[in-house]
């Protein structure tokens, strides 16, 4: 089941937070975890606030192969991001902050993918995993 959460304000952010920790506790997720999406998607959403004024956040359980995990989509409705391969690699950099959200994100994360839709905003993918008992697996 797939749960949507609008983004348009500073403080949708924190609801949207109490709401995916619930969903990644429900999904079996560790404390640890639950923290490292949580924040995922705190900095995902404060992009969109900041830079793109309003989107919305797609959370789903998903499984793939032997894998079970969680699914989040970011999407706003911004101007996008022109060069988004720049903005990665400007990530990278510690003279530079911008972007530093998505390599915060990608830390985090376990799966990591951005995408600019042609000057219609911005489309952020990521996944966190699950091992077969339910626990956080490095990669």
């Amino acid at each position: 089941m797939r749960k949507s959460f609008p983004i348009k304000y500073e403080w949708d952010i924190v609801s949207i937070r109490s709401e995916v920790r619930e969903l990644a506790k429900e999904y079996g997720f560790n404390d640890l975890d639950q923290s490292r999406i949580v924040q995922s998607v705190s900095e995902l959403a404060r992009n969109v606030v900041h830079h793109a004024e309003e989107g919305v956040v797609h959370i789903e359980k998903v499984e793939e192969g032997e894998k079970t995990g969680m699914r989040i989509v970011v999407q706003d409705c911004g101007p996008g991001i022109a060069d988004v391969d720049e903005v990665i690699r400007k990530s990278e950099s510690p003279a530079v902050s911008d972007g530093f959200g998505f390599k915060h994100v990608r830390e985090l994360m376990d799966e990591f993918s951005i995408r600019d839709n042609e000057g219609k905003g911005t489309y952020v993918e990521v996944y966190k995993w699950l091992s077969r008992s339910g626990t956080y697996t490095e990669q």
